[in-house]
């Protein structure tokens, strides 16, 4: 790891395993703005240097929209748009009409952390061109509220003529806001699989039957096995998507990393809920603040059918030949 990443990983750690962690904490940490260039305040990382903040707060199980405030800021400085201290989300598409570029209606769904993200970004097209959309929450005209199975807030917002900051999609950014979610989503599956790994790990270490520990028997060795390589593979997974999004148009990375890390959470989830037992589905254990979370994680940005169908398609279209040659130029 460089220097900057090094001090990443080691600030994230220490501020999002903080006891009464809240928003004003986050926003003095600056991690926000880990892929905001040097000039408009930020650190001037990429994805690669975003890897380390995104892992940690899969690990900690943060339950506030940093994930979604950094990859919004990243597009807000790429257009050159003013960035605050505020929450942000984003969202993958924008359902409504631009009114000759002064206003929108329409709805938008599925935001990330909607009652509590101030401005909302999203994609549209207008005259044939791709245009970033930034709209105030302040401004819906109707809310509906709606969670995820890890009770996340989930909800939608109805506007009427709002009010909006347009910009043209920058040129430097190749990814939509599904690939740059489904990474971000990678990278805290990663996070939160280590420490769930970890937890079942030291669980298997104290938990007692027939007068040993349940982590000396041979069936619980080879889960915990499964489990790790598992866990060793999604961070792999995230990455490599991480590096190429950094160097070129990494759709294809993106798209295997993220159908990597889903299929993984079945197999994390399985093995820590069945070396845990009943303790670790209850609400008060720390298990399943991570494994809801995982659940939810592998749905959002594009479950395992979206990905799977996205490969195949760009696998066809290419031809059967192509495929080996593609994967060789990409590594």
């Amino acid at each position: 790891m460089t220097e900057l990443r090094n001090m990443l990983a080691e600030t994230a750690g220490k501020v999002l395993r903080a006891e009464g962690l809240d928003w004003p904490r986050i926003a003095e940490s600056g991690l926000c703005n880990v892929m905001v260039p040097e000039a408009a305040g930020g650190f001037g990382g990429g994805w690669e240097d975003a890897l380390p903040v995104l892992r940690q707060l899969g690990a900690a199980a943060v339950a506030l929209p940093v994930a979604e405030t950094i990859v919004a800021n990243r597009l807000l400085a790429a257009c050159g748009m003013e960035i605050d201290s505020a929450p942000a989300s984003f969202v993958t598409q924008a359902d409504g009409d631009v009114l000759d570029k002064g206003g929108f209606s329409g709805v938008l769904n599925n935001i990330p952390w909607e009652d509590g993200a101030e401005r909302i970004l999203g994609r549209a097209q207008q005259d044939g061109e791709a245009y970033l959309l930034v709209l105030r929450r302040k401004d819906a005209k109707a809310r509906t509220e709606n969670t995820n199975v890890a009770g996340e807030p989930r909800g939608a917002l109805s506007f009427e003529n709002a009010k909006i900051e347009m910009a043209r999609w920058p040129e430097s950014e190749r990814h939509g806001f599904t690939q740059m979610g489904a990474l971000a989503r990678t990278c805290q599956i990663a996070g939160a699989m280590e420490t769930v790994l970890a937890m079942t790990i030291e669980h298997a270490k104290t938990r007692q039957q027939f007068g040993k520990a349940i982590g000396n028997f041979q069936a619980i060795q080879q889960q915990l096995a499964v489990f790790a390589s598992e866990t060793a593979a999604v961070g792999a997974a995230a990455a490599g998507a991480c590096r190429a999004a950094d160097r070129r148009d990494a759709k294809f990375e993106i798209a295997s990393a993220k159908l990597r890390a889903n299929r993984a959470v079945d197999v994390a989830t399985n093995v820590a809920h069945q070396v845990h037992g009943a303790i670790g589905i209850t609400r008060e254990h720390a298990l399943n603040r991570h494994t809801r979370r995982l659940w939810a994680w592998k749905s959002e940005f594009g479950n395992d059918r979206y990905w799977a169908t996205s490969l195949g398609t760009a696998t066809a279209m290419r031809g059967a030949d192509a495929l080996w040659s593609d994967l060789v130029a990409r590594a």
